[in-house]
């Protein structure tokens, strides 16, 4: 065994402050996880990715990629869930031995630049109750279960966006059923019985139907409406004879609390300290956010030229746009503001004859970016008007606009 550390990095929907960092410890093994920032004065004007570190034990650099990036993958699950913002799949930046007493091998991936990873999320959070709740998790004795649920809860962060709600929806579900399972065990655990011997000291006819009951009343906390409405949709869309639409008719009335109370029950069985658990379950948390792609935006107008021309047929419209995006640029303001500026030159390619196309709005088409100033790009060909900000393409929330 040689000692290797493994570097990874993941776009995020929550981070910490620049100077801080969350330490994460296994046997053999720690981790040093921290928010990477870029733009402005000495890349410090806002963070987009996590930027995880681990050195321990291997057996060879393959067996550090493997072994090590596990370890860590799985931490940025509970981080996930204490946050209630989602974390994307992680991505290797290098692996390499440490003992330099001989030749050691060494492998670096290239990865996106942290400018082509943006919106920034805007989620904060502190280090130490974290550090508190990974501990707990890491502590359960069902832990094998209890991180089984805990990465579907962070397969439905990643998939909180406008398109996506129904496998948000899907992976929720499994989260709450997993739990179910996991609270069952535990439970019996304590009691020092099987599960079936405590379905019979609990006045169930079998370990089945106590477990419903969990999930019923602890998981979703008796709410009938949010858990029939979700295990009909699962059952719909897995079991394949309900279609997408009605799987997202289902769910489209409950999901939102429907996370709020899976995620208070995944906390709670954790059994972190009061104060960690108060912090986790803050209304600062409450709001799921996920990661919406930026996507610009521009309003305009299409009108005929010379209104005394027949204007073009239907079939005849048809608009083509040249749209090429410059480096994002970001910069603080001397308050604490965030000025991101976008540059972009629209042109038109096509037009339909005797047709001019005035452009009179540009935004960001995003989530979790907040309240920041946009400055747009330029605007070309003559018959365009300039490009100015336009706040109600502004996406604030969890879902965009």
């Amino acid at each position: 065994m040689s000692a290797f550390a493994f570097r990874m990095r993941a776009y995020a929907a929550a981070h910490m402050d620049y100077d801080n960092h969350l330490r994460v410890t296994w046997p053999g093994a720690t981790a040093i996880l921290q928010s990477e920032y870029t733009g402005g004065e000495a890349g410090r004007a806002y963070p987009v990715t996590l930027h995880g570190e681990i050195r321990g034990s291997a057996e060879s650099l393959d067996d550090a990629q493997h072994r090590l990036a596990a370890m860590l993958g799985n931490s940025l699950s509970v981080l996930a869930l204490a946050s209630n913002a989602a974390i994307a799949d992680p991505l290797a930046l290098a692996a390499y031995g440490l003992d330099l007493s001989t030749p050691q091998p060494f492998i670096w991936y290239q990865t996106p630049a942290a400018a082509d990873w943006f919106p920034p999320g805007e989620r904060r959070f502190e280090p130490e109750p974290m550090e508190r709740f990974m501990a707990a998790v890491g502590s359960h004795p069902q832990y094998a279960l209890l991180h089984r649920a805990i990465e579907a809860y962070r397969r439905a962060l990643s998939h909180w966006t406008p398109e996506g709600r129904l496998l948000a929806g899907e992976f929720l579900y499994i989260a709450a059923e997993t739990l179910s399972r996991c609270i069952l065990e535990t439970e019996a655990a304590d009691a020092q019985v099987t599960p079936k011997r405590l379905a019979k000291l609990r006045r169930a006819q079998t370990s089945e139907v106590y477990r419903l009951r969990v999930l019923h009343e602890r998981v979703f906390g008796g709410d009938d409406a949010a858990r029939e409405a979700m295990e009909e949709a699962s059952n719909g869309f897995e079991h394949g004879y309900m279609a997408a639409d009605d799987v997202r008719t289902r769910i489209v009335g409950v999901l939102d609390r429907a996370m709020g109370l899976v995620r208070r029950a995944l906390i709670a069985a954790a059994s972190p300290d009061a104060e960690t658990e108060r912090i986790l379950l803050a209304d600062a948390f409450a709001e799921p956010r996920g990661l919406v792609s930026t996507i610009q935006v521009v309003l305009g107008e299409l009108s005929v030229t010379d209104p005394q021309q027949v204007p073009p047929a239907a079939g005849e419209v048809r608009v083509e746009l040249e749209w090429p995006r410059g480096p994002i640029k970001a910069e603080r303001t001397p308050a604490g503001g965030l000025v991101v500026t976008v540059p972009s030159n629209v042109k038109v390619l096509s037009l339909p004859p005797n047709t001019t196309l005035s452009l009179s709005g540009a935004g960001l088409r995003a989530a979790n970016v907040g309240a920041y100033s946009v400055e747009a790009g330029n605007a070309e060909e003559a018959e365009l008007g300039p490009l100015t900000d336009h706040k109600g393409l502004r996406g604030e929330g969890s879902h965009g606009t």
